[in-house]
């Protein structure tokens, strides 16, 4: 499974997940700190900083002595001037750098709690959520979504809401079948018993409810693959009238019944590709979360 995002996150977190994973942090822990150079290794930054002005001082010095002695004297000052005052902005550049909040680190941290990575499931948990994934992803893909011939799902504001919805479901699942595991562990009795009993019943019921509601979404998918199918071989069909041609060229007392063949494909894929469409849309309308 891949890590879930609430509808709403900028575009961006995802794809800085692609290239610094390590930035996330897990559900259960607490939202990251602001975090600087100097917040995170004050003493490295400011040995750095110390080695910039020392290096700056005496390349300044350096060329101050080189230009006196090939420059014009008045060029010479104008020179160490401009050198001083370069120096002097990307000192003050690197000073600000070093007190500013990495954009990656304050993405994650204004995120927190708006994503669930993969270590925040169990394995039931992330084997339905790869599930719910996958489906809504050959949904999002498919060509007839492209093409505006499920416009009226609203697939791209709907499905992403709903996947965010079950995972956050899944988690909570996660964390109270960790719960239940740690109270019973090596523990038997009565009283015990009585308590955790309803509530694994609750689990079981809500655990069925999210798999109901999953399994709506891989019949979504099915009836969306099978559309895409038929919109395939309607695009195949558009060749038909160059076989035509060919069977002209080479055969001009042909079997007529090969083109009468194309004519007749041709309308029942359209009642197909339309009974396709109809039939991804009524999967469509019918998923809705569990209360």
């Amino acid at each position: 499974m891949e890590p879930v995002f609430a509808p709403g996150v900028p575009v961006g977190v995802p794809r800085l997940y692609e290239h610094r994973p390590e930035l996330f942090v897990a559900a259960d822990a607490s939202r990251p700190k602001r975090q600087t150079s100097w917040s995170v290794a004050p003493g490295n930054t400011f040995g750095t900083l110390l080695v910039w002005l020392a290096v700056c001082v005496g390349g300044w010095i350096l060329a101050l002595i080189v230009m006196a002695a090939t420059l014009p004297t008045a060029v010479a000052a104008w020179a160490a001037v401009a050198l001083a005052g370069v120096a002097v902005l990307a000192t003050g550049g690197i000073l600000v750098k070093s007190m500013v909040e990495d954009r990656g680190h304050k993405a994650v941290r204004i995120q927190h709690g708006k994503y669930l990575l993969p270590e925040d499931f169990d394995e039931p948990a992330a084997r339905m959520l790869g599930r719910a994934q996958r489906a809504v992803k050959t949904v999002l893909e498919a060509t007839v979504t492209r093409r505006g011939l499920l416009d009226e799902m609203k697939n791209e504001l709907v499905l992403p809401e709903q996947l965010w919805d079950i995972a956050q479901v899944l988690r909570e699942q996660t964390v109270l079948r960790a719960r239940q595991k740690d109270i019973a562990r090596g523990m038997e009795s009565a009283e015990l018993d009585a308590v955790l009993g309803p509530q694994r019943r609750a689990l079981a019921l809500s655990v069925d409810a999210i798999k109901r509601k999953v399994d709506l979404l891989d019949r979504y998918a099915d009836r969306v693959r099978s559309a895409d199918a038929a919109l395939r071989a309607e695009a195949a069909l558009e060749d038909g009238d160059r076989y035509i041609e060919l069977l002209a060229r080479t055969e001009p007392v042909g079997d007529t019944s090969i083109v009468q063949g194309f004519a007749d494909e041709a309308t029942a894929l359209k009642d197909t590709l339309t009974r396709s469409i109809n039939a991804a849309r009524d999967a469509g309308r019918t998923l809705a979360l569990p209360e």
